[in-house]
């Protein structure tokens, strides 16, 4: 029982350790902190009413307006040279509201509410800062682009508890050096989320929302195409 617990004990530290000695022998490690706000794309959304889960009611949209939100972000990022990998949590919040709609009938409410949060891996390349000033030099500021892959989480009211989908993002960033341990970074990003599609249990009776992204030509599926444009400042910490 006591070399379980030490083992424990034992084992974060030695991952840290284990971290640390990277950054400083082979690369640099850093965990970030930031804050930005989040403009939604185009999205749809049906109003569906069901009795003992079967449903009787589909009501959709023609036009939705969705609302601009803060999103908070923390992220460890690793550097070798110009490559990079960064391990990312981000959380926000949006309203939707139904304006117009394909059938004559109305729901009884048209507003709804979505919680994403969004775990990614991405992969990074550094390149020139575009506001470089001649003379600086190449680490005092960068630029970088990346892509990524992982899960987001979606929980929608009225709607569904929680959805475990795909998401992805690309991004580009500028990393500006304000101490030997401290930077000041900016990005934008460009993330794409699942819809959010209800499978209520057969002793459901009520109003439930499916959300979705409205179809443009570069969605890579019918069902990954809900967008979120996302521009973040903040600080990131060499450990």
């Amino acid at each position: 029982m006591k070399q379980t617990m030490l083992w424990k004990k034992a084992l974060p530290a030695s991952v840290m350790l284990f971290m640390l000695t990277i950054s400083s022998g082979y690369g640099q490690l850093g965990i970030s902190m930031g804050y930005g706000l989040q403009i939604p794309g185009r999205q749809d959304l049906k109003f569906r009413y069901y009795e003992n889960g079967v449903l009787m009611k589909n009501l959709k949209t023609s036009k939705v307006i969705s609302s601009w939100s803060p999103v908070s972000n923390l992220s460890v990022t690793y550097w070798h040279h110009n490559i990079g990998f960064d391990v990312s949590y981000l959380k926000w919040e949006n309203k939707s509201r139904g304006v117009r709609f394909l059938t004559n009938e109305i729901p009884p409410f048209r507003k709804m509410e979505q919680a994403r949060n969004v775990f990614l891996l991405s992969f990074l390349s550094k390149t020139r800062n575009p506001f470089h000033k001649e003379g600086a030099k190449d680490d005092d500021s960068y630029g970088y682009w990346g892509a990524g892959i992982g899960a987001g989480i979606t929980e929608t009211n009225p709607g569904m508890f929680r959805s475990v989908k795909l998401a992805m993002q690309v991004l580009y960033g500028v990393s500006i050096k304000l101490t030997p341990h401290v930077r000041f970074f900016t990005e934008a990003k460009y993330l794409l989320t699942h819809d959010a599609d209800n499978a209520p249990p057969s002793t459901f009776t009520g109003w439930k929302v499916d959300t979705s992204g409205h179809p443009f030509p570069l969605r890579p599926h019918p069902h990954l195409d809900t967008r979120f444009y996302d521009l973040q400042f903040g600080l990131r910490f060499r450990l």
